[in-house]
């Protein structure tokens, strides 16, 4: 009795942890990748988000504007909590995946 009360948590846990992730995985695809880069062309100062399209650095250009600066920024730096999140959501399914198992 006591062991199937553990295991139905462990299950409720799973699948608390698989809702979890499949939400910031989805947070991810609203958010840009990359990093932000300044540069100074004829005395002005340009924004780019730099990022990898498979083997391609590509440049997207950001603007000028302080508040859509500060804008991606937060969005790069929101990313990777979410990254980082995600990467322990997985350590804890794979624990939660092994306590089923046996």
């Amino acid at each position: 009795m006591e062991m199937l009360l553990l295991e139905e948590i462990v299950l409720q846990e799973r699948q608390r942890i698989e809702r979890m992730m499949r939400s910031y995985e989805e947070e991810l695809t609203t958010l840009p990748k990359g990093t932000l880069v300044k540069k100074k062309i004829r005395n002005n100062i340009y924004f780019y988000l730099q990022y990898r399209d498979g083997k391609k650095m590509l440049s997207q250009y950001v603007g000028k504007a302080e508040n859509r600066i500060l804008e991606v920024q937060q969005q790069l730096e929101r990313r990777k909590q979410v990254e980082a999140i995600l990467n322990k959501l997985h350590d804890e399914l794979e624990l939660a995946n092994k306590m089923l198992e046996g």
